[in-house]
């Protein structure tokens, strides 16, 4: 009898020791806490973009990398389409959205952004045949330029949401207010990204409208586009992570703060933008 009392603790104990295992994995819904599972869409260089080895690189990805270094973290990179990114924060605490993200209210509504690691504002790549200059003062070109053109965007973008907002014109309490391209035969094409779009340009697209440094990234060296930036609003680039990811949020801030103070973030953007 003793002995079948000492089996049975034995076997009490090893269920026990299995439910703590549990209880620090699997058991909380299949996420691994030692992991964070990051969401990007890899044509938007040079915050994220494949490389030569076919790897998936950027400054969003030294910045994911070095926030797993520091905190203890796994890092797993995913591509996925840009619209999507937001829909798999939400439903997974341990992912986070770094695509150079732009922050808007409707993204707020979804997600929790992080605070703000850089800025930038929207640049409209042409053709070098253009005949379209910037303003002599201001160095910048209007949307009104763009009258009667056809405009290719990535989805989801702010450059997406800009140049349908000038095409379609926008409505609040129901009340029709023309963009600034409304009436102007002026069109735009969404694309998965902005490299795509761009390869269109002198054929089936007269612009494309995208971020300032991916549109110097597919700009530079060559001899058949040129890029000006837009008379426009500048942006806020955040990372997006699930809003009830408080903890995990709070030292993912703290790191950027430490990034953006000692300059680490400007460094990765200089070594992505030179192709280093």
């Amino acid at each position: 009898m003793k002995k079948m009392k000492k089996i049975l603790v034995a076997v009490l104990a090893v269920v026990l020791a299995v439910g703590c295992i549990c209880a620090f994995t699997a058991c909380n819904g299949g996420t691994k806490e030692d992991t964070i599972y990051v969401y990007t869409n890899a044509g938007f260089a040079p915050y994220e973009y494949i490389n030569d080895k076919n790897e998936i690189v950027g400054v969003d990805i030294d910045i994911m990398n070095a926030i797993g270094a520091e905190l203890g973290y796994k890092i797993v990179i995913n591509d996925v389409k840009f619209p999507t990114i937001l829909n798999y924060v939400k439903e997974n605490k341990m992912a986070i959205g770094a695509a150079g993200m732009t922050q808007k209210p409707d993204r707020d509504a979804v997600a929790a952004a992080s605070i703000t690691y850089a800025t930038s504002v929207q640049y409209v790549i042409l053709p070098a045949t253009t005949t379209i200059q910037p303003d002599p003062i201001t160095g910048k070109v209007s949307m009104a330029q763009l009258a009667g053109m056809k405009i290719g965007t990535q989805e989801g973008t702010t450059g997406y949401y800009l140049v349908s907002d000038a095409v379609d014109g926008t409505t609040e309490d129901d009340t029709f207010t023309p963009g600034s391209l409304t009436g102007t035969n002026a069109s735009y094409v969404e694309y998965t990204n902005a490299i795509i779009a761009s390869g269109d340009i002198g054929s089936s697209l007269n612009a494309v409208v995208i971020d300032k440094l991916p549109a110097r990234a597919i700009t530079e060296g060559s001899s058949e586009l040129v890029c000006y930036e837009l008379d426009e609003e500048p942006e806020s680039y955040v990372l997006y992570l699930n809003k009830d990811a408080t903890e995990l949020s709070a030292k993912v801030n703290e790191v950027l703060a430490k990034m953006i103070a000692n300059g680490t973030i400007d460094t990765y953007t200089i070594n992505h933008s030179t192709g280093k």
